[in-house]
């Protein structure tokens, strides 16, 4: 997932993961590395709002999200999505990777 395509989608996914942290200098951080990675002011209201312009990415949002949540329904279909709009199964486990080491939980 080295394409700076996939860097705007984890960026938008840390916004998105991060909006509720509380802690002002994390979110500045967040919204500069959002920056860097080529997300518009937009771009990063709509992902701090759990959103996205594309559907892709916001199958990726929903995904992230529901785990955050403990949501195993809302996860299970927020994969089924990701899947039927081109995402591959191993982009998934990577992004469900991501989001839990993100957020500190270790993978069982």
């Amino acid at each position: 997932m080295a394409d700076p395509g996939y860097e705007r989608i984890l960026s938008q996914l840390k916004l998105a993961l991060l909006n509720d942290c509380g802690c002002e200098d994390t979110l500045s951080k967040v919204e500069e590395d959002a920056r860097d990675a080529g997300l518009s002011g937009a771009d990063i209201d709509a992902a701090l709002g759990e959103r996205s312009f594309d559907v892709r990415t916001t199958a990726v949002l929903a995904l992230g999200c529901a785990i955050k949540n403990g949501d195993a329904a809302a996860g299970e279909c927020a994969r089924e999505r990701a899947l039927a709009l081109g995402l591959t199964a191993e982009e998934l486990d990577f992004l469900k990777g991501f989001v839990l080491e993100l957020l500190g939980v270790s993978q069982q």
